[in-house]
């Protein structure tokens, strides 16, 4: 996997850990359906507009299928961590969704993914980081534990569909069809969201202005942009070393709530991020059936 490609998902992740802030904001004020509704509304009415005509061009029933999978996966991931984060803290739920590092490689396994030492080292470090970072904001497990909640059940929940997600990426997209497959899996997930506000909640949209500035700035960067750059570049790596950059999240959480919300970063805590990275370093070293799936990927495009 190029360096390009690379920092691109990281990028991703970047992007993702900023907008933690504005979400948690925005669903103390609007329900978790439709605030997600209309993200993913926002969202693909974007993507339709850059990407409709290789869309057009691949329409299928076979597009629309994958499509619809990958982004169910998508939306209930989002749909977990939403309706969490209206019952637990932003940092807790950035340390949970990076559970899926370690999710992706296990569920990999129904995948028939084979996993090198490499990016099990990677996928070692990079929960001992999370872990570092968890105990650097909770003093210790065991009081993680007594302060679980139901969001912190929820965004587990969020964890596993995420973990699912990327694998499906992994396996349905390819260089051809992947603006198709963006477009429609956004779609998808607004429909899922459209589908939940209508059964369990009610529509409207007489939002504030922080609301609107979180589905803006959701759909624009940390939805469009940054599903983008994930269906872009995921099929050049595996999803193991995708999953190991994205466990990043935390960390630029942290970076920016540091940043913007003036909040202190404990030294257990800048031990964890600095694991993670190096977690990233070690899952670059693919044994070779890694090699040759990569290999075979990029020669599709």
């Amino acid at each position: 996997m190029h360096l390009g490609a690379q920092l691109a998902l990281l990028l991703t992740s970047a992007i993702w850990g900023w907008t933690f802030v504005l979400v948690k904001e925005s669903v103390a004020e609007v329900t978790p359906f439709l605030f997600l509704f209309a993200r993913f509304t926002v969202a693909t009415l974007i993507l339709f507009f850059i990407f409709r005509k290789p869309l057009i061009e691949a329409w299928s029933t076979k597009i629309i299928l994958k499509g619809s999978v990958i982004g169910l996966a998508l939306g209930a991931g989002y749909l977990f961590q939403t309706w969490g984060l209206q019952h637990t803290t932003a940092t807790k739920s950035g340390f949970i969704t990076g559970i899926s590092v370690v999710l992706v490689p296990l569920l990999g396994i129904f995948f028939k993914e084979r996993i090198g030492l490499g990016p099990w080292i990677g996928v070692l470090l990079s929960f001992v980081g999370l872990t570092l970072i968890l105990l650097g904001q909770n003093g210790s497990i065991q009081e993680f534990l007594l302060q679980l909640n139901w969001g912190d059940i929820l965004t587990f929940f969020c964890a596993i569909s995420f973990a699912v997600h990327l694998l499906l990426v992994s396996h349905f997209v390819d260089a051809h069809s992947y603006r198709a497959l963006l477009v429609i899996q956004i779609g998808a997930s607004a429909v899922f969201n459209l589908v939940g506000t209508l059964l369990f909640e009610r529509v409207h949209f007489d939002f504030s202005l922080t609301v609107w500035n979180g589905i803006i700035v959701t759909a624009c960067f940390a939805t469009a942009l940054a599903f983008w750059a994930q269906n872009k570049f995921q099929p050049l790596s595996t999803p193991t070393r995708t999953a190991i950059i994205f466990s990043t999240e935390p960390v630029f959480a942290g970076f920016f709530g540091f940043w913007l919300l003036g909040e202190r970063l404990t030294l257990f805590q800048l031990i964890g991020a600095s694991l993670i990275l190096v977690g990233i370093v070690a899952s670059q070293f693919p044994i070779k059936s890694e090699a040759i799936r990569i290999e075979n990927s990029q020669k599709k495009s």
